[in-house]
């Protein structure tokens, strides 16, 4: 199974839950840049207002061939009850994806994760396979390979691996 995992982290916590599952996976990864965020308190704030407003910021990101790949994740945190808008910014270019995509959410545990993965879904031109979500706490605790091994492994059996 051929897989891309495709994320977007401001933080960090969004990459270590990126790199484990790229680890388990052994799978490629393209991480969406957006410098607009990129800092302390002011460009949080920023990110906040942005989110709310809808406010999709430039982004870049390595190319990729969809057709290369049997399943796409996609990870992004949760910004005010959003997908982060860089990831909004990606979607919003209708990239071609192949049948197969998952998501993956960290959050602050501020908003309910649920809406944020029912959001993707809208966005998304196929159904999402599967969804996993690590509060902040949990990955700072490092409390996040079980569940990695069991999204994994779900993901796996899928295909017939």
């Amino acid at each position: 199974m051929r897989t891309l995992i495709i994320y977007y982290s401001r933080t960090g916590t969004t990459a270590t839950i990126a790199s484990a599952l790229a680890n388990r996976l052994d799978a490629d990864k393209r991480e969406i840049g957006c410098d607009r965020y990129t800092g302390g308190l002011l460009r949080y704030l920023q990110a906040g207002y942005d989110s709310v407003r809808g406010n999709l910021p430039e982004i870049e990101m390595a190319e990729f061939a969809a057709e290369q790949y049997d399943l796409v994740l996609i990870g992004t945190p949760v910004w005010t009850s959003h997908p982060a808008l860089p990831v909004r910014a990606l979607l919003a270019r209708k990239p071609d994806l192949p049948a197969r995509v998952a998501v993956f959410l960290t959050h602050g545990g501020h908003s309910p994760p649920q809406t944020c993965i029912d959001e993707l879904a809208a966005m998304l031109p196929v159904p999402v396979e599967a969804s996993l979500t690590f509060s902040s706490a949990q990955v700072s605790a490092g409390k996040f390979t079980d569940d990695i091994d069991g999204f994994a492994s779900e993901l796996e059996s899928r295909t017939g691996q």
